[in-house]
């Protein structure tokens, strides 16, 4: 993006800016965080969520695993790890 763009989107609503999209999106939200996934996954098991996992408690509250299309996420960047 050109300056000027860059500062117009950031002048933008939320609501403003996803009118600006072409298509669809993901938005962050609808991703489940590590601990969210390990809930759902252990009551739709039957099983009661292990305490163990506290020790990670606080990094798995932050971190998502997202399996698709990154170019739909609805995030401001996208930073390649790769080599």
């Amino acid at each position: 993006l050109f300056p000027s763009q860059t500062e117009r989107l950031l002048k933008m609503t939320l609501e403003e800016r996803r009118k600006e999209y072409s298509g669809d999106y993901v938005a962050l939200k609808t991703i489940p965080t590590w601990m969210e996934d390990l809930k759902s996954k252990s009551e739709s098991e039957g099983e009661s969520t292990k305490e163990d996992v506290q020790g990670k408690k606080s990094l798995s509250e932050k971190v998502s695993l997202y399996r698709g299309d990154i170019t739909l996420l609805e995030v401001d960047a996208i930073v390649n790890a790769g080599r």
